[in-house]
C-alpha cells in the first residue's frame, strides 16, 4: 500500500531538558495538547529432527505454542516473547509535565508495581507499553471535559511501536484526529489501536497476519492538528463487525487486566489512578 507522508518534529516538541542522576529516562517540557478539530476521515495523499531409523519409531509431533507466545513450565501461554520486540520491564511518568490520570508512582515517578504485560479479557496477552524508552504522559479517563481513550507515551528520540500481540490488522490509513493509525484484531473481542505514527513500516497492511512485536511506524506526530510527538494507545473490546467498525467498540483502560508475573496473574490494584487534571 501507498505510505503516507512523513511528520517532522518541531524544534520546541523535541526540546529536552536534563534528568539530574538519571541519563536513562527522557525529560521534557509541559506540552499541551490542542483538543482536536471534529473528526473527519480524509485521507492525504533451528535444525531440523529426523526421525531414528534403527527403532523404526516415528517420534511425535512436537506442540506447537500460538504465534508469538511461549509455553511456561506449566504448559500455560502466558508471557509474549519476540525477537523483533522486547518490552522495557519498568516505565516512569514523564517528569516536569501536568499528567492526567496517572499511575501511581514512587518518589523516583516509577509506576508503582509496573509489569510489561497484562492478560486482556482471559486469553490475549497485551505490552503494556509498546514501544522502548519512553515515559507516560497521559491516562485513561476524562482530560480536559473530554474522554481520552487510551494511554499517551513520548520519547525523544521517537522509538518505533510495536504490535503488543499477535493479530490481524483490521485498519491502516490516515485520520484527521488519529493521524497515520494502525487498527489491531487479538482474538477473544480484543483489539488494540496505534495512533500518530509518522508513516507505516513496510508489511503493514489490511489483513495481514502479524506476531507479537511487529514493527508498526516510528512514533510521531501526525494528525490535522498541532501535538507532541507520541503514540496514543488504546485498547478495545467489543464485537468489530458492525457499521461503525474500530469506533463501535468499547475503550478500556488496560490497568483493569491483570499483570502477567512469572507465569501467573498479578492484580493491577496497586497501579490506582490518581484524580484526572
Amino acid at each position: 500500500m501507498a505510505r503516507g507522508r512523513i511528520f517532522t518534529v518541531t524544534a520546541a516538541a523535541a526540546a529536552t531538558t536534563a534528568l539530574s542522576g538519571c541519563s536513562t529516562w527522557p525529560v521534557f517540557q509541559p506540552t499541551a495538547e490542542p483538543e482536536p478539530a471534529v473528526p473527519s476521515a480524509t485521507a492525504p495523499a533451528g535444525p531440523t529432527q529426523m526421525p531414528d531409523q534403527s527403532s523404526g519409531a516415528v517420534p511425535a509431533e512436537p506442540s506447537v505454542a500460538e504465534p508469538g507466545l511461549a509455553e511456561t513450565d506449566e504448559g500455560n501461554t502466558l508471557m509474549p516473547v519476540s525477537q523483533l520486540f522486547t518490552p522495557d520491564p519498568a516505565v516512569k511518568l514523564c517528569p516536569r509535565m501536568t499528567i492526567s490520570n496517572a499511575p501511581r508512582a514512587d518518589g523516583e515517578l516509577g509506576i508503582v508495581g509496573y509489569r510489561p504485560f497484562v492478560m486482556a479479557e482471559g486469553s490475549v496477552p497485551l505490552a503494556v507499553m509498546p514501544t522502548n524508552g519512553a515515559c507516560f504522559s497521559s491516562g485513561f479517563g476524562q482530560r480536559r471535559g473530554r474522554q481520552h481513550k487510551g494511554l499517551d507515551f513520548q520519547a525523544r528520540p521517537p522509538s518505533m511501536v510495536h504490535a503488543a500481540a499477535a493479530g490481524r490488522i483490521l485498519e491502516a490509513g490516515y485520520r484527521d484526529d488519529y493521524g497515520f493509525q494502525v487498527v489491531i484484531d487479538h482474538g477473544a473481542g480484543v483489539h488494540t489501536r496505534y495512533a500518530h505514527l509518522q508513516a507505516f513500516e513496510p508489511d503493514v497492511d489490511v489483513g495481514a497476519d502479524i506476531p507479537f512485536g511487529q514493527p508498526l511506524g516510528m512514533m510521531g506526530n501526525s494528525a490535522s492538528y498541532s501535538i507532541p510527538v507520541h503514540l496514543h494507545y488504546e485498547v478495545l473490546i467489543g464485537d468489530y463487525d458492525t457499521p461503525k467498525k474500530s469506533f463501535g467498540l468499547q475503550a478500556v483502560t488496560i490497568f483493569r487486566f491483570p499483570y502477567i508475573d512469572d507465569g501467573a496473574l498479578v492484580s493491577t490494584d496497586a497501579v490506582r489512578q490518581t484524580p484526572a487534571g
